[in-house]
């Protein structure tokens, strides 16, 4: 059982000039024999992509791939035909299953920033999966939000593994309670923007705690804030 806070300039750093990362795990040049990885969530990057600039086609395989854009304009397209662009409080799914090639750019008009979030899937193979879904309408005030879960349910984004993804906007002054972890699961909390408080510990933006114990906490927004949650198996 543990509560392990990770502080935002703990992350790992690359700068390509026209890409500017910071990555929760090790990925890439950036190597950490302690963050491989929580459970089945394997990568959290954190990824601003200047201007009409971006990665060619490239490929994946076997895994769940979910891009959370926080502004701007991601284009995308793929081997399997897909095209389409993801808009800041959109959200883009991508099984790679058996292998599929794709590219990611930023819009011409603006830079783009997204968390690019890959989760092992619970099976292997398998024909590519496409889909994105639109939550900037959907009310998060100060309350859990899924955004990605192994159903579909509350019409979010299903993938192929017992994971899931919630977000919330909590005002100043608003709690939230997180439930308690079963011993085979996880949570991971990230702020994205604001200030919380969580068992006593204040956590910015840009801070995660991990979390494996069975116990509920309540979350305090000290202002306003926006945090997403991981929720995976740890197998």
């Amino acid at each position: 059982m543990s509560f392990i806070i990770h502080k935002a300039d703990q992350r790992g750093v690359a700068e390509h000039g026209w890409l500017h990362s910071r990555f929760s795990f090790s990925f890439a040049e950036y190597y950490n024999p302690n963050r491989m990885g929580f459970g089945a969530l394997r990568v959290i990057n954190d990824d601003v992509i200047e201007a009409g600039l971006g990665f060619g086609m490239h490929p994946h395989r076997d895994m769940e791939i979910v891009s959370i854009v926080t502004k701007g304009v991601l284009v995308h397209t793929d081997s399997f035909g897909n095209h389409g662009e993801i808009h800041a409080g959109e959200i883009q799914y991508m099984s790679a299953g058996e292998g599929v090639l794709h590219s990611e750019f930023a819009s011409k008009e603006e830079d783009a920033a997204l968390f690019q979030i890959w989760i092992k899937p619970n099976e292997k193979g398998g024909k590519p999966l496409y889909n994105q879904r639109d939550f900037r309408d959907v009310t998060k005030n100060n309350q859990w939000v899924t955004l990605v879960s192994p159903d579909g349910r509350d019409n979010s984004i299903a993938i192929k593994q017992e994971a899931f993804i919630l977000t919330t906007e909590l005002s100043e002054g608003k709690t939230i309670s997180i439930a308690s972890s079963s011993p085979d699961r996880g949570k991971l909390l990230l702020v994205v923007e604001g200030s919380v408080k969580i068992d006593g510990v204040i956590l910015d933006k840009r801070d995660e705690v991990q979390i494996t114990e069975e116990k509920i906490y309540e979350l305090e927004a000290l202002k306003p804030s926006w945090v997403l949650v991981f929720d995976v198996p740890m197998h």
